[in-house]
């Protein structure tokens, strides 16, 4: 089984444009999905799962129409970290974050903000997301593309190499990054390329021709 895990293009927020919290992507990010598509062309992709929320799913409607007619399964179970009230107007208010976990003199990763869960329990969805992409698709050669975001696949990719979540701290995945594991019959993680972006240059050598 070969996933590719995608983090999604450039959106609104991460911008800093102003939008709503469910943010659409920036011209910019419109660009690079456009770019993962070309890239994705060359790929015999067999399955997609993508996040249902609005930056991933624009996302995979740049890249479809490059790839052939595969089944998309779109699920909440992989949506980014939620941070609850932290999140508001289009704005991850990490700092107002990092004060509310020093208020509750609890270790950062337990933190469950209110409306919100804690990095512990997307940590935990992770796994529980992976351990289902093992059982079903580790006894085949399927290539498996994930649209969806940069807590989430990071914790997936720690899950699948049985790292801690503490691991998440030294790194992290960029918008429109492609990230892929190689995983053999046995659940092992054989080869890996973490955040690699190579095809969004590729993009702009073929524009210049």
């Amino acid at each position: 089984m070969r996933l590719y895990l995608v983090r999604h293009a450039q959106s609104l927020r991460n911008a800093h444009i102003k939008s709503n919290n469910d943010s659409s992507l920036s011209e910019d990010g419109k660009e690079q999905a456009r770019r993962l598509g070309i890239f994705f062309k060359k790929h015999n992709i067999n399955y997609i799962y993508c996040s249902k929320l609005k930056r991933a799913k624009d996302t995979l409607n740049e890249i479809l129409p490059y790839l052939s007619k595969i089944p998309v399964y779109y699920t909440k179970k992989i949506n980014e970290h939620n941070l609850g009230i932290f999140a508001h107007n289009g704005h991850d208010d990490w700092a107002g974050y990092g004060d509310a976990v020093k208020k509750a003199n609890i270790p950062f990763i337990e933190f469950t903000p209110e409306k919100g869960e804690s990095l512990t329990k997307t940590f935990n969805r992770a796994k529980k997301f992976y351990q289902y992409l093992l059982k079903k698709y580790k006894d085949n050669n399927s290539n498996i593309l994930i649209v969806g975001h940069g807590i989430f696949l990071l914790y997936l990719i720690l899950n699948s190499m049985n790292l801690d979540i503490l691991e998440g701290k030294y790194y992290k995945l960029s918008n429109a990054s492609v990230s892929q594991l190689d995983i053999n019959n046995q659940g092992q993680v054989r080869n890996y390329h973490i955040n690699d972006y190579h095809h969004l240059i590729e993009g702009a050598l073929k524009n210049k021709k």
